[in-house]
């Protein structure tokens, strides 16, 4: 899995992601991580191991709004086995039993969601049997691609920081910057100065300095703007 962290170009973690997903029980892989631009609009990006067939007929048939994963990724934080059952009570059999035939019906898809949620992935890890009855080997699988997807999220965010960093970045001073990735992780102003060592108020004239530097009015704004510009990648 570290290969996948390494990966320095998005052929590199299609490919190292391949392997990883075959090495741990599956075949095939998808990420897809949103983020937001500067006016606050859903920003989506999409990489895929899966057949390009099914990838043309499940964007031709807009599966993407009936597929009970992508609903639950959005909001839940927990992994997802896909089930009959869960496809059933969303009325979109058709859609698994397509996967099917594809040779992607069977997996889980996993969540990872950042901090204040201003950027989150969902990870699918696919293969075309059905997973074990045994639940500690299922527990196994899980345990194996919630790790996987963690690295898969970290990797793919990176690129895609990579990609927009070519627009000029503002200069951020070393405390600025450190009080900015401590916001993107969740912390308030109390707890970004107790970890380093410096008064609250200080801390909220870093942050506010920060947000005049990106041009931004509040703190989540200032987060997805730093992202889009490589600053916390």
């Amino acid at each position: 899995m570290a290969m996948v962290l390494d990966s320095k170009t998005e052929q590199e973690f299609l490919s190292t992601m391949t392997a990883a997903s075959q090495k741990i029980g599956f075949e095939r892989f998808l990420i897809g991580t949103q983020w937001y631009d500067d006016n606050g609009t859903p920003v989506h990006k999409i990489a895929s191991g899966y057949p390009s067939e099914w990838q043309r007929v499940y964007a031709e048939r807009q599966y993407i709004a009936l597929d009970p994963t992508i609903s639950h990724c959005q909001t839940s934080t927990e992994a997802l086995v896909w089930t009959e059952s869960l496809f059933e009570n969303a009325g979109t059999l058709e859609l698994l039993e397509e996967a099917k035939s594809h040779g992607v019906g069977f997996g889980l898809s996993v969540p990872v969601h950042e901090a204040r949620g201003v950027v989150k992935s969902m990870i699918s890890l696919v293969r075309d049997r059905p997973l074990t009855d045994d639940p500690r080997e299922t527990d196994q699988l899980l345990a194996a691609g919630k790790v996987l997807a963690s690295c898969a999220h970290f990797a793919y965010r990176g690129l895609i920081a990579s990609e927009m960093a070519a627009t000029s970045k503002p200069r951020l001073s070393s405390q600025e910057s450190q009080c900015l990735r401590w916001v993107a992780m969740g912390k308030t102003s109390v707890e970004i100065g107790q970890i380093m060592s410096i008064a609250e108020p200080t801390v909220v004239f870093h942050v506010k300095h920060v947000m005049e530097k990106l041009d931004v009015k509040n703190r989540s704004q200032a987060i997805a703007v730093a992202f889009r510009l490589g600053l916390l990648a």
